[in-house]
């Protein structure tokens, strides 16, 4: 079974699989304090660093959430009153969603719950050294699997 992998690969994928795990889960504990699932609050912060909105499909590809996928959670997140959907000014046929005052309340609200957790559980626990290199890691990863 693990032999394409040496030891440490091997535990370097564990380690990693397991700390998404853990923190994974952690994070969904904070937000569900707030009413939120992780994912919807990527969406929240997503629009919140975005004024103008943005459309839905760039808002998918950025989450890395299938169209349909995300349509629901917008859905959610505008029955709750937090985003409202329009048409682009650049173009009438794409959907922009758009955070609200009540979904800017909420992530000014989580925030810094989620900040402070993941500083404890992640951030704290490395130099600024290792998370660069974690950062500059998982991003090779990232790019690698947007790719394919």
């Amino acid at each position: 079974m693990t032999e394409n992998l040496t030891r440490d690969e091997l535990g370097a994928y564990f380690a990693l699989v397991a700390a998404g795990d853990l923190v994974e889960r952690a994070v969904s504990a904070q937000l569900a304090e707030h009413g939120l699932t992780p994912l919807q609050f990527s969406i929240l912060a997503r629009l919140a660093e975005a004024p103008d909105g943005l459309r839905m499909s760039e808002l998918a590809d950025q989450l890395v959430v299938s169209r349909s996928g995300l349509t629901y959670q917008i859905t959610q997140l505008e029955k709750a009153g937090f985003v409202d959907r329009t048409t682009s000014a650049r173009d009438s046929r794409g959907v922009v969603a758009v955070l609200t005052e009540a979904g800017t309340a909420r992530v000014q609200e989580t925030f810094p719950g989620h900040v402070g957790l993941v500083r404890e559980n992640f951030l704290d626990l490395l130099d600024a050294a290792e998370v660069d290199a974690v950062r500059v890691t998982l991003e090779k990863v990232v790019a690698h699997l947007r790719s394919v």
